[in-house]
């Protein structure tokens, strides 16, 4: 077994102790969440908010349109959207099978920086799509271009617990799952099954 499949496992056994007992009702979850999001620093506030807001569409849609235009790059942008394809899928199965309560609806709400989501809370979009990113990246791009985009998907994660919407566990979900997306569909590509897409694109 591949030992990537090592991340999955430990997601399957995160995601059935958060639906067994709840976000809420684990001590440790809650408490780092309260001392992440009940000491906001005012003049960071606008930056997190920006980040929790345009850290995940408004940088990864384009770091694939940028790898796209290059023939010596198009492989990975091809790795990296098939991988967030399946990180949506994946992602968004995940949050009606665990069916949790964003952290608002427990605990004291001022802190809440953005409106309110309206969809599940575990895992954490954000975080599963930029950790994708990053990981996938890591393995395949040259360390100019993955260094800065893994500190801006670290960053991204983080204002998603300080801005109010996701617990910390979220958070740790949807980097374990991330990271599997990453590395199958990085496996993926290796074996070939992506190749009719590269074709694709360098017959245009």
């Amino acid at each position: 077994m591949k030992k990537y499949w090592v991340l999955l496992i430990l997601f399957i056994a995160l995601t059935l102790y958060v639906k067994v007992v709840g976000e809420q009702n684990i001590p440790l979850n809650v408490e780092v969440f309260k001392l992440i999001n009940y000491h906001q620093i005012s003049f960071l506030n606008p930056i997190m908010v920006l980040l929790s807001k345009y850290g995940r569409e408004y940088v990864w849609i384009p770091v694939i349109a940028i790898l796209l235009i290059f023939k010596k790059t198009r492989k990975i942008a091809i790795t990296l959207a098939a991988s967030f394809i399946l990180a949506i899928i994946l992602g968004e199965g995940s949050k009606y099978l665990v069916a949790q309560l964003r952290p608002f609806y427990y605990v004291f709400p001022d802190y809440l920086l953005v409106s309110e989501p309206h969809d599940f809370s575990y895992p954490s979009g954000h975080a599963l799509i930029v950790g994708d990113g990053a990981i996938v990246l890591a393995f395949t791009a040259p360390r100019w271009v993955w260094v800065p985009l893994l500190i801006e998907a670290l960053l991204v994660s983080y204002s998603r617990v300080y801005v109010g919407v996701h617990w910390p566990l979220d958070v740790l979900g949807g980097w374990l799952l991330g990271g599997w997306i990453a590395l199958f569909t990085i496996d993926m590509e290796k074996r070939g099954v992506l190749r009719p897409f590269e074709r694709a694109l360098k017959a245009e």
